[in-house]
């Protein structure tokens, strides 16, 4: 049996580059970033060459960069963190469809007496720049691309629209330096998240971009770390990793771009001939990522055929691995205007630097086997019991 791995909008291999200089750094006997010996000085020498390494990628200064364990931490920093340095209570506004790492300490803010407002989205999961300056926001919070679907927001736009009214505006970047140019002034951002692990770096590694002068405020207390932003010892083997997957990510994106584009294209139209009553979420006009295929199979559960692609050596997903086994069906799909069944029926395949043809052939030929044992099941269950 073929193992394919199409859930790279989860995590993506780990790159064997990244690999090799994770486990040259394990093997240097580094010590404690902050300690002043000379195993201590050899960790932060390369703690230090790692954050240059990211703070090129985004065009930015070194010492923006906070190294955080993910995008999860990084969002939490983000929001809280601007947030409670406010005298006012913050008015916080991210649209409908975002990632769990944002919504969840949005909610928890506004149940800490904050304000939130769940901006709308259109079918296609955009937000209108003009939702965004109606908010009136004093702090906005937008994914780059969508995890879900890969739709890409027009941030510089949404900035715009929010920072009319004097906001500070958070970008959630994870999904997107592998596709995009993710570059700060660009962006005209304050903030932004970066993960280790969406790039084929190790788990457990991140970063978030704080503009100079953007007021932000620990979530953690207890050491000068990351500029007082984040303290307790670094995670020197994961920094260099990630910085590592990012540099190749950046170096690869107009050559990844064009490859993973082509492999979308044939995967959607094999599902479209296995599958003929697919409803793919996103037109091939819409902006998006392409290493995302989002898709409705009418009439079974995402879930059960995640499972049967499971058996047949194909990992695929649902939706967002932090929502995965959740009873909800995708918030994001009903932010689009799906109904709860049509949610409860999508099927994310996402594609990175290893996959190939042959993985979409492989992935189209199991759901063409799985589409006929549904079916046989189905026609199954509505045959007359025999009488006796």
């Amino acid at each position: 049996m073929m193992d394919v791995y199409a859930d790279y909008a989860a995590a993506a291999p780990l790159r064997p580059e990244a690999r090799a200089v994770v486990l040259e750094a394990l093997d240097a006997g580094l010590g404690n970033p902050s300690s002043a010996h000379d195993a201590g000085s050899r960790a932060r020498a390369r703690l230090e060459a790692a954050r240059e390494e990211v703070a090129a990628a985004l065009d930015a200064r070194p010492l923006e960069i906070v190294f955080t364990s993910g995008a999860t931490e990084a969002n939490n920093l983000a929001l809280a963190g601007a947030a409670v340095t406010r005298a006012l209570p913050t008015r916080i506004a991210v649209p409908a469809t975002e990632h769990a790492s944002v919504l969840a300490p949005a909610r928890a803010l506004a149940a800490r007496g904050h304000v939130l407002v769940e901006l709308p989205v259109d079918a296609t999961g955009r937000t209108a720049p003009a939702e965004a300056a109606a908010a009136r926001p004093d702090l906005l919070s937008v994914a780059l691309v969508n995890a879900e679907t890969g739709v890409v927001q027009d941030v510089a736009t949404l900035a715009a629209a929010a920072r009319a009214h004097g906001a500070v505006v958070h970008v959630d970047a994870a999904q997107a330096p592998a596709f995009l140019p993710v570059t700060v002034e660009a962006l005209a951002v304050d903030l932004v998240t970066l993960s280790s692990a969406k790039l084929g770096g190790p788990s457990g590694a991140g970063a978030l971009w704080v503009r100079r002068g953007t007021g932000i405020a620990p979530l953690l207390h207890g050491g000068p770390q990351e500029q007082g932003l984040r303290p307790g010892g670094e995670n020197v083997a994961a920094a260099v990793g990630f910085a590592t997957a990012l540099a190749l990510a950046v170096a690869e994106r107009e050559r990844e771009v064009a490859r993973l584009a082509a492999l979308r294209t044939r995967l959607r139209a094999g599902i479209a001939t296995v599958w003929p009553d697919a409803r793919f979420t996103l037109a091939p006009d819409v902006p998006a990522a392409p290493h995302l295929v989002s898709v409705t199979l009418p009439g079974v559960v995402g879930e059960d055929v995640v499972a049967a692609l499971d058996l047949e050596g194909i990992a695929a997903s649902t939706g967002s691995a932090c929502a995965a086994g959740a009873a909800e069906p995708s918030h994001v799909l009903v932010a689009m205007g799906r109904t709860p069944e049509e949610a409860r029926a999508a099927l994310r395949l996402s594609l990175g630097w290893a996959s190939t043809d042959h993985d979409v052939d492989a992935i189209i030929a199991a759901l063409g086997r799985v589409r006929a044992r549904v079916t046989r099941r189905s026609e199954e269950a509505a045959w007359p019991a025999h009488g006796s």
